[in-house]
């Protein structure tokens, strides 16, 4: 099962389920995979929210707060890349980024295929 596989799986079960499916694609469709994953948790550090990286590499895979997403993702444009990606306004999409990027830290940290401070480890995925 691939990662998107696996988090449209768990987005579709939340609340909200559809959009965050969506926007899970979107995502990942934006980043290109773990290693963009890897960029995107060195993004999170350099905006000063390394702690939020932590916690979810943790296992607090809860959705976190839509702003505290929007900070660490300051200076990207990702909000208004997977906003136009999937046609869901960028309200939406903070919203649900902050209930699926904790998942998809979660699970490539956990797999081994990117390390806390977000640099890739060369594992493959568990589908590959």
């Amino acid at each position: 099962m691939s990662i998107f596989e696996s988090l449209e799986g768990m987005a579709k079960g939340m609340s909200g389920g559809t959009e965050h499916a969506a926007v899970a694609g979107g995502l990942l469709e934006e980043l290109g995979g773990p290693a963009g994953v890897a960029g995107l948790i060195q993004t999170f550090h350099q905006n000063g929210a390394g702690s939020l990286i932590q916690q979810f590499a943790n296992g607090q895979t809860q959705p976190t707060d839509p702003n505290a997403i929007e900070n660490a993702l300051a200076g990207t444009g990702l909000i208004d890349s997977v906003a136009q990606r999937t046609g869901i306004s960028a309200d939406t999409v903070r919203s649900s980024l902050a209930a699926v990027i904790p998942m998809i830290v979660n699970h490539v940290t956990a797999n081994g295929q990117v390390t806390t401070d977000g640099q890739p480890t060369g594992n493959p995925a568990p589908d590959a």
